[in-house]
């Protein structure tokens, strides 16, 4: 079983990311708002793509999104055994967590916006742990077994940026807003023109997936 997570690991990163990505491109290109605004990745939230009764291909998306993630949840062991240190399998124990977060934001679109916001923000919060944990298993390979390059943390660099950058922002919003919820879209008037909060999500989502192939393509 052992050989085969780090054998297959990688075929499951770029199948995952890529059903993801092509769901979520076909999704963004058929999306028409409430107000009959195209998908704006400046405007729009990520889960927007999978709202029920607004997105017009919802299902496709939140379907991409659960293929993808469970594909996720098998490829993390065998990026941990690959690694083959503490740091790698603490960082593939967070890994699981996350991709079970994504998992079940595909099963609760924001239709379902209490459960939909907890998956979410234990897919965030697990991931940025993820990124943290991998990124110092690869820092502390020995050079004559060095699995993943160094040059992978360049792309984990972003992706903790972003990651931690939409976490502030979301706690900031809350708390001015008197909001439990900041991915709460339902009452809100007035959309901005440029919104940081969901383009630093889909650069959260961007650099994760980034960083996912460069993993996979080194080996």
């Amino acid at each position: 079983m052992k050989h085969w997570f780090m054998e297959f690991y990688p075929y499951l990163g770029w199948a995952g990311s890529l059903t993801i990505l092509v769901c979520g491109l076909v999704a963004a290109a058929a999306y028409r708002g409430k107000e009959g605004e195209r998908y704006s990745i400046g405007r729009h939230f990520v889960s927007e793509l999978g709202e029920l009764g607004v997105s017009r291909l919802a299902r496709v998306f939140n379907r991409g999104l659960i293929i993808g993630s469970f594909l996720f949840l098998l490829m993390m062991p065998g990026v941990g055994m690959s690694l083959g240190s503490v740091w790698g399998y603490i960082g593939t124990a967070a890994g699981m967590i996350a991709a079970l977060g994504c998992f079940f934001v595909g099963i609760f679109p924001m239709n379902f916006m209490k459960q939909h916001a907890v998956a979410a923000m234990t897919y965030f919060r697990a991931g940025l742990a993820t990124v943290i944990l991998f990124s110092i298993a690869i820092l502390v390979q020995p050079a004559e077994e060095r699995v993943i390059p160094f040059y992978s943390l360049i792309i984990s660099g972003l992706a903790m940026v972003a990651y931690t950058s939409f976490l502030i922002r979301a706690g900031n919003f809350g708390k001015k807003y008197q909001q439990s919820n900041a991915l709460d879209t339902s009452e809100m008037k007035v959309r901005p023109r440029f919104w940081w909060m969901p383009f630093l999500e889909w650069m959260v989502v961007i650099f994760t997936i980034l960083w996912f192939l460069v993993i996979c393509a080194v080996r």
